[in-house]
């Protein structure tokens, strides 16, 4: 279905007529006229925070599959004045695109994460009892602001991110009546190196796991799906049971207080919950035993509700680790995941495996949804955790709000309260289960993995480090260590390119892609150069590889495209002696004279001198000489259509589709039927009606 959206141009009008209001009435002091603008609303419509509140409620601009923070919060300034041009500058951030590039306002989870920086900022104007942010455009002013961030010991990251907060005031000058011009030339970055703690002076990056510890984890989490998957329906109706048991001592209860036969309790007394477990009609021990007890988990019967309970999360934390490791997701991606997001498919007679999802970096609002390639283990792991949190979700789905209805789609559930619904859970609570599982799997930290720790996380603090990692100590997980992990894993053992792993982990360009594989290449080159003989043999099937790609195209009737591959096939006729027989071609290619790499959508015969750093969009390499495409690789091009069409057609039908969008993707969709056109693959030319860019 496709959405169709549009936002009148009177009701853009109205929105920046009421901006413009509020302008007018803060340069005014007009603090009764400030105090009942509405701020933000709930999910019917209904004004929800005004301007005067010290808590701006971001309930509902905010999925909490992504960040558990919603609130802005106020409270920590003392100054009215302050206070007011505080609220000012984020009411402006939220609707309006100042010190924005694009021509939308920010994120509601960029402006939670901006407005926490922002507030060590007033922190400091309230402390030195100055009136605006203004004061700082003075030179001894902002001397002090520096001296201050200083006696802070921030990191090198937070200090950062706070002198750049002050760049974005300054740049909102259009929209703001505040002038904050800040008075040196040095940029954020140097600031920050100047002024941070020197012992936090160095970006800490997100920890990869040493192997053999990786193996440890991985595979303790593989086993939980392998032994439960089995019997995940089992555990479904005991779950639901359980919960079923707890409903029925509450209506009892219920029914006792609103009939007023009890008037000595209501639903808020502390005594409440001991009632209702009084007066369940079975014990959860019986319903547990009853259910396992002639089965293969009888062993997993333990005593009390809470053991129990906790044996369930932790093999949804198992199916979460699993899920993590085989493909490298954000966790705002694996929050996206549902239980129909695995998907087979078959591609040139071999089987793909792949999880749908959606990510949120440089999309406004609503995810895009996209897909991760992955291992077949991840299928049995999203229908185990599906089945555990089935009831869980059913609870959220009958809810009367909207936005725990939104939730229900969500595999990674918990509810430690009975008498609420259930919760996302947030990442302290999954790292307390990560700990226990890495115990259980004994990835306890020993001298090897100690000295591969340091080999593929070259970009550590050594103080946080030294701190966090340590002999004897179990191994600490985190969320983000599993996307690290994979890039540094598949790079590490050259299981895919590097543009491959820039897909997967949907990077705009390769510079990221290769930050997040730094390590790989010395724990690779290490591996290689201890054998002399895998060193040897990897390069010789490698050559071969390339040998037989170049004999076939030099030799053979095959159907070339791409500039490369046009000019080779119009030199077929007079190609030399030396490049006509297999051996010789490998003389050339032993020699380095000839070379190439493959990626996702064509072949480059530049070999590794083409890094391209730039290249965001297949068609860009149409400009290139090198490029060569061969029948195999105009398969891609197939699904390069479907998705660029699909992109047009999603992002014009809500509303979001720009100027710069739309040519990304058209250029995208040209280029592929040009491919498809030349190899006489059957395809509709994309009709771009109802867009206005083409």
């Amino acid at each position: 279905m496709r959405v169709l959206l549009n936002l009148p141009g009177e009701v853009l009008k109205e929105n920046l007529d009421g901006f413009n209001n509020i302008i007018a009435l803060y340069k005014n002091d007009d603090a009764r006229g400030l105090a009942s603008i509405p701020v933000t609303k709930d999910h019917t419509g209904a004004n929800k925070s005004y301007f005067a509140d010290d808590e701006w409620d971001m309930v509902a601009y905010v999925d909490k599959k992504i960040t558990n923070k919603n609130k802005l919060f106020f409270s920590e300034i003392n100054s009215e004045k302050l206070v007011n041009e505080f609220k000012l500058i984020c009411f402006t951030w939220m609707y309006t695109p100042a010190a924005q590039r694009r021509t939308t306002p920010l994120k509601p989870t960029s402006l939670i994460a901006l407005h926490s920086k922002l507030t060590q900022v007033y922190k400091f104007l309230d402390k030195m009892k100055w009136d605006s942010i203004a004061v700082l455009s003075h030179p001894v002013s902002f001397y002090e602001f520096c001296n201050y961030i200083e006696e802070q010991k921030y990191s090198l990251g937070n200090a950062e991110h706070i002198f750049s907060i002050l760049n974005r005031v300054e740049l909102s000058h259009e929209y703001l009546p505040i002038q904050l011009i800040i008075p040196t030339e040095q940029s954020g970055v140097e600031l920050a190196k100047e002024y941070c703690c020197p012992q936090k002076n160095k970006a800490d990056q997100f920890y990869a796991i040493p192997a053999g510890l990786m193996e440890k984890i991985y595979g303790k989490t593989i086993e939980y799906v392998e032994e439960f998957h089995p019997h995940k329906e089992l555990l479904c109706e005991l779950a639901t049971e359980l919960r079923k048991n707890y409903e029925l001592g509450k209506q009892y209860v219920n029914k006792k207080i609103d009939s007023g036969t009890w008037n000595w309790i209501d639903r808020s007394s502390p005594n409440y919950r001991i009632e209702v477990s009084k007066h369940q009609p079975q014990r959860y021990q019986a319903i547990i035993e009853s259910f396992l007890t002639g089965t293969a988990l009888e062993k997993y019967i333990m005593t009390g509700i809470g053991s129990f309970t906790a044996w369930l999360v932790r093999i949804q934390t198992a199916c979460y680790i699993v899920c993590a490791a085989f493909t490298g997701m954000r966790k705002s991606e694996l929050y996206g995941l549902h239980s129909d997001s695995f998907i087979k498919r078959e591609f040139n007679n071999k089987t793909i495996y792949s999880v749908q999802s959606y990510q949120h970096k440089m999309t406004q609002s609503r995810g895009q949804k996209t897909e991760w390639v992955t291992s077949p283990i991840t299928k049995k792991a999203i229908e185990l955790a599906e089945a555990l949190t089935r009831d869980m979700r059913n609870q959220l789905l009958c809810s009367d709000s909207p936005m725990k209805n939104q939730e229900a789609s969500c595999l990674w559930l918990t509810q430690s309260r009975k008498k609420k619904l259930p919760n996302i859970r947030f990442e302290g609570h999954l790292r307390s289960h990560f700990n226990a599982l890495a115990l259980e799997a004994g990835a306890i930290i020993d001298e090897h993995s100690l000295e591969e720790f340091k080999l593929i996380n070259p970009n550590r603090n050594p103080l946080n480090a030294d701190r966090r990692i340590r002999l004897g100590k179990i191994w600490p997980l985190t969320t983000h260590q599993f996307r690290r992990t994979f890039a540094v894993f598949v790079r590490r053992h050259n299981l895919c390119s590097v543009v491959a792993v820039k897909d997967q982990f949907k990077h705009l360009d390769i510079p990221t892609t290769d930050w997040y594989g730094e390590g790989s290449s010395a724990a690779h080159l290490q591996g290689i150069e201890s054998d002399h003989d895998l060193k040897s043999l990897i390069l010789n099937v490698a050559n071969e590889i390339t040998t037989d790609n170049f004999y076939k195209w030099y030799n053979s009737s095959e159907v070339l495209y791409g500039k490369r591959g046009l000019e080779i096939l119009k030199e077929r006729a007079s190609i030399p002696k030396d490049l006509k027989s297999w051996e010789q071609i490998n003389e050339h290619v032993k020699a380095g004279r000839l070379n190439l790499v493959g990626t996702l959508h064509s072949y480059c015969l530049a070999g590794y001198d083409c890094r391209m750093d730039k290249v965001t969009s297949p068609a860009n390499c149409f400009k290139c000489e090198n490029q060569l495409i061969d029948k195999d690789k105009a398969q891609s091009w197939i699904e390069r259509h479907k998705w660029a069409t699909d992109q047009v057609l999603y992002l014009d039908s809500v509303g979001s589709l720009t100027s710069s969008m739309f040519s990304h993707y058209i250029t995208q969709i040209r280029a592929a039927e040009k491919v498809m056109h030349f190899f006489k693959i059957p395809h509709d030319k994309f009709d771009p009606k109802g867009t206005n860019y083409e």
